[in-house]
């Protein structure tokens, strides 16, 4: 047909004149290089073979069109928009008005060529990763993926991005202007846009998730389909639209209706298609809303303590039916005229039961309401049969969470993957506790109180009826009768898992545990890169559960630890009422398909590497050493203490890994209940699972807030109590969980001793595992053993906002030698202004083996390296690191003396709860007196009679903190910015110094080297030609000669820096390093005095850390005031505190 011929005609010139583009031909060849070196580098053999990329065989296409169809969308804006000036330039126009050729012909045919220009493209690198892809030994090959991702990334992108220009272009007739919509479009798209409305807006699929599983395969087509398909029928419509705008000469009337009808029909596929998009995104919304609410409605309810649950399941296509027999008991005070039970909102309950009739009931989405006659009697027992079908809401499971991508951004290198929490497919199936795919009693979310949690340790039997072909794992050993699949734990459980799955299994019994991995048919490429641990690996494992059982000072509670290989895209959130995330439960850990994403699990790869690593530095290793190492690593970064390092909206976040053991030793054994502090179980859990916040270290060097530092400025304003009213985002409500179960085990210890406490606490929740213990029972048995009542201090502990603060001086060391033994005298003054009580706890940085907790390390940053150690105290069931727990009471000074073992380097503070910012204060000991006074030698406290005074006669100290201190910034904020809600950093919030960035406004920062009563802080900026000066003002009350100081903080010799090999050299504190630049140098002062103003230069390298004079002045006005710009021949500049002494 003519109609075609010509189409094809115009497609072939365009693609030929748009090859002869210098223009297409430079981005052509670029694409080309930096692809398949992108691909050598990343994928090959002789490359980094990143295991996350490389485990999962559809991340090599996907990865390669994500990244050029963001560069083919700019490109293709230009080439566009370009069409008809270059037509008109060359007089194509001219020719093809004499031709007998309709617009419908001529503007399909451009975009037939363009588009065929760049998926061909597309093809040719794709070809050379599929030749990458069949080299590497470490990959398998995904051959749909292929064609998959270039049909769902780069073609609808094309096509709309094509469709846009040529319309805004016969519209605008400006290609400047056009080019500048259209980048700003791609603008938004990237940086504003992509994550918002379930990613409706995103054209390139920049954010949106469409990661393939090599399990499942995509796991939300309907989603992904309807989402590509908008942007690829809007653009047909786009097309059809600038043909109907095209202005040429009359047009052929049929192809003009064939264009309208067209348009019409694909702009109704991309209504149709919109529709569909936010729909999924809307009605996620309102199940989380409908989900909330409903539970606001019993959150006040009482609930049955669930004893027995026998649970049978029969899979289905998508769906599943099942019954569960359950065994109660009323553990409340009063009777229950209703049982209530949750259990997600897509399962429908059919029949509810006991042994002799039905019962009636009531569901209220996910609520089931029995009425039992007559009601439940404190302390009496019953039981009933549910019956249920249905599917899951997966909304349901975090209700407290938006869903939107850009939070808690779950990523495999720069690409997103979609966030799920449960699967129930015709050949996989996983279903959680935290999908309540079976009644339980309680709530899974508590909207005025996100802290609380109800747990029941309940005795579970479980009968699977799968698939044929497909083995189910749960917890428990496996009993096969009739094509049903029976699991019955050795152990009450908080809650029951089940996966079903074309799973192969493999099992070791080391100590009385039996370890089974359940594995998908060629992922246990582990065996073949670890085969020389065959022998040894039942060593291996003893050896390192014997670790995790020394750490949280009780052995492990379950014979069996199972781990579980799930789809990638198995994701769970963090959750405000336990630090336990759903990849962890009781004896099971479920695990991303092939490891992909877990660090160091490329073991081959490791193996190569460190290898030739060793080799080049002379060192000799076995090779069976080597595994040996590698799987040591490997365990401890997943299993024990692993931390996953990201950037969110600009701030570095570290948390653990998803799959720690932790929740076994603690949250999956013990429970600590209480009626009227229900938040009491977090708090403990947060404190025995010993996580502990990583990279302290280098905040002793940049400054900047710890979790602690964060959780004691929230609590200034607010109680605990009033905090979890307010149902906090973020991390908010963990660190101050943290923070206050930290307070309260040092109140414990403080009470009871550290030593004697840790050994009866361990005993007493192994005496008490998989049982809940009443907060009164576990204040009563504190009382019988150690004559401490810990409960009355509780309600203060909750209600109260006001927080101690607490002042050090004094601090002296003394060395005294004992029956030739050396030991060592700390003595310091410690004191509590304020009108409330606190606690601290004391370590020591020592020169010998000391009670202080160390971790070191090296840090590379190009050619040199950072050496660093990090102190860390007062948490976790050991407490090993605290040499002693101080209480102050109002108003209180004391005098304490520690004797040492070993030489002491440095006194380290933890504050805890109190107004102390920063909480952990690191005071150097510099000297130390000899001495053969044996009387001094005498440990203990000593209460003084008056608080010391924190300055001297005559002194007037100004410090950033202070009433009388103006840090020059002045907000101004764009207009565009504050339609698109972008907020500007202002300096209000503390931060840690960026060596590498400076803000042009004054930041402040905190570190405890710095100046201050109780917040030690300073500001910084970026030295410049501009003058963005900050000022400190006081009142003089007595006229006369004084002496100008100002204070610098710095950290000293806290840190060493290697460039290379020279030996280390001591910093001269968080401006730089002997070596290299130092950020800080000139520092220009302006001094108001009687004369007029003086400007003073100090030099910061030359400086002295503490005060520093900067010279003498007459003042007799009653307020003085000193100035410090920003003006510097530095990269920043900082200012802390000045002071006037009056001179005598």
């Amino acid at each position: 047909m003519a109609l075609f011929h010509n189409i094809r005609s115009v497609a072939r010139y365009e693609a030929k004149i748009l090859r002869r583009s210098w223009f297409f031909r430079l981005f052509s060849i670029g694409s080309l290089f930096i692809f398949t070196m992108m691909n050598i580098g990343v994928f090959s053999p002789v490359g980094e073979e990143d295991w996350d990329l490389v485990s999962i065989p559809s991340s090599l296409p996907l990865i390669n069109l994500y990244l050029l169809n963001i560069g083919q969308a700019i490109i293709v804006i230009f080439l566009a928009s370009d069409f008809l000036k270059r037509d008109k330039k060359v007089d194509t126009n001219e020719v093809l008005y004499t031709r007998p050729m309709s617009n419908f012909e001529y503007i399909l045919g451009k975009t037939l060529g363009i588009l065929k220009l760049f998926i061909g493209l597309d093809m040719i690198i794709l070809l050379i990763g599929l030749i990458i892809n069949l080299i590497s030994k470490r990959m398998t090959v995904d051959w749909m993926s292929y064609p998959e991702y270039l049909l769902i990334i780069p073609v609808p992108t094309i096509i709309f991005s094509l469709g846009l220009a040529f319309l805004l272009m016969s519209v605008i007739r400006n290609q400047a202007i056009t080019f500048l919509i259209l980048l700003g479009i791609a603008a938004l798209d990237i940086f504003w846009l992509f994550h918002r409305m379930g990613s409706i807006f995103d054209y390139m699929a920049f954010g949106f998730p469409v990661f393939k599983s090599g399990l499942i395969g995509f796991d939300n087509p309907d989603r992904i389909l309807n989402q590509r398909l908008l942007y690829l029928f809007l653009g047909l419509s786009l097309v059809m639209a600038t043909i109907l705008l095209f202005r040429r000469l009359p047009q052929s009337r049929l192809h003009t209706s064939l264009s309208v009808i067209l348009m019409f029909v694909f702009f109704t596929g991309a209504v149709i298609c919109g529709y569909n998009t936010y729909s999924f995104y809307e009605k996620e919304l309102l199940a989380k809303e409908l989900t909330v609410e409903t539970n606001r409605q019993y959150e006040n309810e009482e609930f049955v303590t669930l004893t027995d649950a026998s649970v049978e399941f029969q899979q289905n296509n998508g769906s599943f039916s099942a019954s569960a027999e359950l065994k109660f008991i009323n553990d409340n005070k009063y009777p229950l005229e209703k049982i209530l039970f949750s259990i997600n909102p897509d399962l429908r309950v059919t029949k509810v039961a006991t042994v002799n009739s039905e019962i009636s009931f009531r569901q209220n989405r996910q609520i089931i309401e029995i009425t039992p006659s007559p009601g439940l009697e404190p302390g009496q027992k019953d039981s009933l049969t549910i019956h249920y079908e249905g599917s899951i809401d997966e909304s349901f499971c975090y209700p407290d969470y938006s869903g939107n991508i850009k939070e808690n951004p779950y990523l495999i290198a720069m690409v997103r993957v979609n966030r799920r929490q449960a699967f129930l497919d015709k050949d996989f199936v996983l279903l959680t506790p935290e999908t309540y795919w079976y009644p339980v009693p309680g709530l899974n979310y508590y909207p005025s109180n996100p802290a609380r949690v109800k747990i029941d340790f309940t005795k579970y039997t479980l009968r699977v009826k799968p698939h044929d072909g497909l083995v189910p794992v749960s917890q428990g050993k496996m009993h096969n009768e009739n094509g049903y699949f029976t699991f019955k734990p050795d152990s009450p459980l908080t809650g029951i898992t089940l996966a079903i799955g074309n799973y192969q299994s493999d099992t070791l019994t080391v100590d009385s545990v039996t370890y089974l991995t359940y594995h998908f048919p060629g992922h246990d490429y582990y065996k073949a890169d670890l085969s020389l641990l065959k022998d040894t690996l039942g060593l291996l494992v003893s050896g390192i559960m014997r670790d995790l059982e020394t750490s949280f000072s009780t052995s492990y509670p379950f014979s069996q630890l199972s781990l579980v290989e799930v789809p990638i895209q198995f994701f769970s959130y963090p959750r405000m009422n336990t630090q336990t995330r759903a990849e962890l439960q009781p004896s099971m850990v479920l695990l991303p398909e092939m490891l992909s994403t877990l660090r160091n699990a490329g073991f081959g790869k490791r193996f190569t590497q460190q290898k030739k690593r060793m080799a080049r530095n002379n060192q000799v290793i076995t090779d069976k050493e080597l595994q040996v190492r590698i799987f040591n690593d490997f365990i401890r970064n997943t299993f024990i203490s692993g931390e996953d390092f990201r950037f969110i909206n600009g701030v570095a976040i570290n948390e653990p890994v998803r799959y720690r053991l932790g929740p076994s030793f603690y949250f999956f054994k013990n429970n600590f209940s209480s009626s009227e502090y229900p938040v009491l179980n977090a708090v403990f859990e947060s404190h025995l699972q010993k996580q502990v916040e990583p990279q302290s270290g280098f905040r002793e060097i940049t400054g900047g807030l710890s979790d602690n530092d964060r959780a004691n400025l929230i609590l200034r304003n607010s109680s605990f109590r009033n905090i979890l009213a307010q149902n906090p985002k973020g991390d908010t409500l963990r660190i101050v969980l943290t923070l206050k179960g930290d307070y309260l085990f040092n109140l414990f210890r403080s009470k009871a001793g550290i030593d004697e406490f840790r050994g009866w606490f361990s005993k007493y929740i192994d005496d008490n595992k998989f049982r809940t213990v009443d907060i009164l029972t576990f204040n009563n048995d504190m009382k019988e053993k150690f004559g401490f009542e810990f409960y009355p201090y509780l309600h203060d502990w909750f209600n109260n906002r006001e927080q101690p603060g607490f002042l050090f001086s004094s601090l002296q060391a003394g060395q005294v030698v004992v029956d030739d033994m050396t030991k060592y005298l700390v003595s310091f003054i410690a004191s509590n202004p304020e009108p409330v009580a606190g606690i601290f706890n004391i370590s020591f940085r020592t020169g010998g083996k000391g009670p202080g907790e160390e971790m070191s390390g090296t840090v590379r940053s190009g050619p040199g390296s950072v050496t660093y150690s990090i102190s860390m105290q007062g948490r976790g069931m050991e407490a090993g690191d605290i040499s002693k727990i101080v209480i102050l009471g109002p108003r209180e000074s004391k005098k304490i003396n520690i004797i040492l073992d070993y030489e002491p380097r440095a006194l380290l503070v933890n504050t805890l709860f109190s107004k102390n910012i920063p909480g952990e204060i690191n005071l150097p000991i510099e000297e130390i007196k000899k001495s053969r006074d044996m009387s001094s030698l005498s440990e203990g406290e000593e209460l003084l009679p008056s608080t010391p005074e924190s300055s001297f006669p005559g002194e007037i100290i100004a410090d950033n903190e202070d009433p009388g201190f103006d840090d020059g910034n002045v907000e101004i904020q764009s207009r565009l910015k504050k339609i698109l809600g972008i907020k500007k950093r202002s300096g209000t919030e503390y931060d840690n110094i960026n060596m590498f960035w400076a803000p042009e406004y004054w930041q402040p920062v905190v570190m405890w080297s710095y100046y201050g009563k109780y917040i030690r802080s300073a500001v910084y900026t970026r030295a410049s030609r501009e003058q963005r000066k900050i000022a400190w003002k006081v009142k003089i009350d007595k006229p006369g000669f004084y002496d100008i100081y100002c204070y610098i903080g710095m950290t000293g010799n806290r840190m060493t820096i290697n460039k290379g090999p020279a030996a280390p050299l001591p910093p001269p504190g968080p401006g730089g390093n002997r070596d290299g630049e130092n950020v800080f140098k000139d520092l220009h002062y302006t001094i108001y005095h009687d004369e007029g103003a003086d400007e003073v230069t100090l030099e910061y390298e030359n400086a002295e850390p503490g005060w520093n004079m900067l010279g003498r002045y007459y003042i007799s006005s009653d307020s003085a005031k000193i100035e410090l710009s920003n003006k510097s021949t530095g990269k920043m500049v900082i200012g802390d505190a000045v002071k006037w002494v009056k001179v005598n």
